[in-house]
């Protein structure tokens, strides 16, 4: 074998080796729509709160699931509608059974006064039956608001019980952890949310 041909095979050896380094590699989660926290993932301050099953909604009960909070109140007349209704499609969109096994949605209210434990489910089941809802005192949920960077407050009004609650629109990401590990900001769009819980999960 001549010199050139030497060169030029053993050239194609390592870059066959080369290739396959990198194919084995486990590629970055390339993300469209998540601010992912990755290694900087903090712990959630305890909590406690009761799911419309009137079930603990607490650090313990949501480990080893995914899960993807939403804070609004059932009287909502935009945001949390909206929301929910592409959260709706959102779920549609993710054909993985895996996937869906191993997320939960959960929707906490912001104002408990109004928001009884029935009224919350009626709410969420009428746009996913596997919609999850919670809450507690505004004390308890503030706990949760306060770590995950989550506004809100009352807009007051003179006609007593009319009022309204201004929030964030925001959906945060708990991992299996229970880690607040990232922040879908809106608006949101159903496709880059399904892709990238899809891309996370399976990560």
């Amino acid at each position: 074998m001549n010199k050139p041909l030497i060169i030029i095979t053993s050239l194609a050896i390592v870059l066959g080796f080369a290739s396959a380094l990198f194919l084995l590699k486990p590629q970055p989660v390339q993300l469209q729509a998540v601010t992912w926290l990755g290694e900087q993932a903090k712990p959630l301050p305890a909590f406690e709160l009761t799911d419309h099953n009137n079930k603990p909604f607490n650090n313990e009960t949501i480990k080893g699931k995914w899960n993807l909070l939403f804070f609004g109140y059932t009287n909502c007349p935009d945001i949390c509608p909206d929301t929910l209704t592409t959260l709706t499609n959102m779920v549609a969109q993710i054909k993985d059974k895996k996937v869906l096994e191993q997320l939960q949605l959960t929707f906490i209210s912001v104002d408990p006064d109004r928001d009884s434990q029935e009224k919350m489910k009626a709410y969420v089941t009428y746009f996913n039956k596997d919609f999850m809802s919670a809450r507690a005192d505004i004390d308890s949920v503030n706990t949760l608001t306060d770590a995950t960077g989550i506004l809100h407050y009352i807009v007051k009004s003179t006609e007593g019980d009319v009022y309204e609650v201004a929030h964030s629109g925001s959906l945060i990401l708990i991992d299996p952890q229970a880690r607040f590990a990232g922040v879908f900001s809106s608006p949101h769009d159903s496709s880059k949310i399904a892709h990238d819980l899809t891309s996370l999960i399976n990560s």
